[in-house]
């Protein structure tokens, strides 16, 4: 499996555009859909660390959604992640955001904490292409 670094950017951008749409027309849908797109960018910024590591991995072990789950496995088997802080503490929260914002109809993100992990994802995204992640 590979991921570039512009699949990844392609999520952090849907996720700002559905921040943005929603602010302007309100369309609870379109919030949702930005929440997933957050979640899948942050997931691929761990997978693709994992990629780009050089130890050996299980493909069948990275085909999840978990982000717990997912940084626990990378970091048994000696992979170093760099993950923000917050983005760790709140793994559990925002895997919920894959499937329950695609699924769910009465699932609600507020706009406020969408902003802030847009925000935070862009941030750590930009540090890892620094560290020569592509």
């Amino acid at each position: 499996m590979d991921l570039s670094m512009g699949l990844i950017r392609a999520d952090i951008v849907m996720g700002r555009q559905g921040i943005e749409l929603y602010k302007k027309d309100g369309i609870k849908e379109v919030k949702n859909s930005a929440a997933y797109h957050i979640q899948q960018a942050v997931e691929k910024l761990i997978k693709i660390q994992v990629y780009r590591s050089g130890i050996a991995y299980s493909n069948s072990a990275l085909y999840i959604h978990n982000l717990s789950k997912l940084i626990a496995y990378a970091e048994g088997i000696g992979v170093k992640l760099d993950i923000p802080s917050e983005i760790r503490a709140n793994a559990i929260k925002i895997t919920d955001w894959e499937a329950g914002s695609r699924y769910d109809m009465s699932f609600s993100v507020r706009i406020d904490t969408l902003e802030k992990y847009q925000s935070l994802t862009e941030k750590w995204y930009q540090s890892l292409k620094k560290q020569g992640i592509k």
